[in-house]
């Protein structure tokens, strides 16, 4: 741990950003269950590093039930994201990897955090010097809540 202590305005800033990830994760994935979405980005980013886990290593990573990461896992290889390859040097031992499918799916996330961070940004900037910052935080709040998964402007009633 650091001896940093972020400011009011700093820790505005990053609760905004936790906000808007959020929000993009229920546009995105509506009721997909957390433990679910974190075995898929465990994936995904151990890809990144050239290592493919076993589902024993994602349970041991993400600290979810077997049981559960096993779920997961299936309907993963089912809906297209991980393919299971036999490890060559242990045949026992079934690798995940993700797919081009995935690996798309982690642009559209990466792209988003790229928005978020700007969202960040913005509201750390403008706290500081701005005569009413709680209807600044609500206008880039609500700006960052109308968009859809897609990128288009949702239709709302007000």
């Amino acid at each position: 741990m650091t001896d940093w202590k972020p400011t009011a305005n700093e820790l505005s800033g990053i609760y905004a950003m936790f906000w808007r990830l959020l929000a993009v994760l229920v546009g995105r994935y509506g009721s997909f269950p957390s433990g679910h979405l974190l075995t898929i980005l465990t994936t995904v980013l151990l890809d990144r590093a050239d290592y493919h886990p076993t589902v024993s290593e994602l349970v041991d990573i993400t600290r979810l039930p077997k049981s559960a990461v096993s779920r997961y896992v299936a309907l993963d290889i089912e809906s297209g994201f991980l393919t299971e390859v036999i490890d060559p040097n242990d045949r026992r031992r079934r690798l995940l990897h993700p797919t081009l499918k995935s690996k798309q799916e982690q642009q559209w996330q990466m792209d988003q955090l790229i928005e978020i961070l700007e969202l960040s940004l913005r509201a750390y900037s403008g706290f500081g010097d701005s005569k009413n910052p709680a209807q600044d935080l609500k206008e880039i709040l609500r700006g960052a809540s109308l968009e859809d998964v897609s990128g288009a402007q949702t239709k709302t009633d007000h």
